[in-house]
């Protein structure tokens, strides 16, 4: 099996350090079903669990965060 499909049988658990984010809005654009922005441009989480085909692009998203304020973690 390969590794991409082992990451989307997985669930993962994103955090975000919102006090410390910049507002670049990259992460929002590589996964916007996850990263959302508020009204300032303000990075908040439309959930903080993600599995199946939005793994990969929540793990670009949070990757691509110049802030480095987004983690995706494997909880199982």
């Amino acid at each position: 099996m390969s590794n991409a499909a082992n990451i989307s049988k997985s669930t993962y658990k994103i955090t975000a350090d919102i006090p410390n984010c910049c507002g670049y809005g990259l992460c929002a654009s590589m996964c916007p079903e996850i990263y959302k922005l508020d009204d300032n441009g303000i990075v908040y989480l439309a959930t903080d669990t993600v599995s199946g085909d939005l793994v990969e692009s929540a793990i670009e998203g949070a990757e691509c965060c110049p802030a480095e304020v987004l983690k995706v973690t494997l909880i199982d």
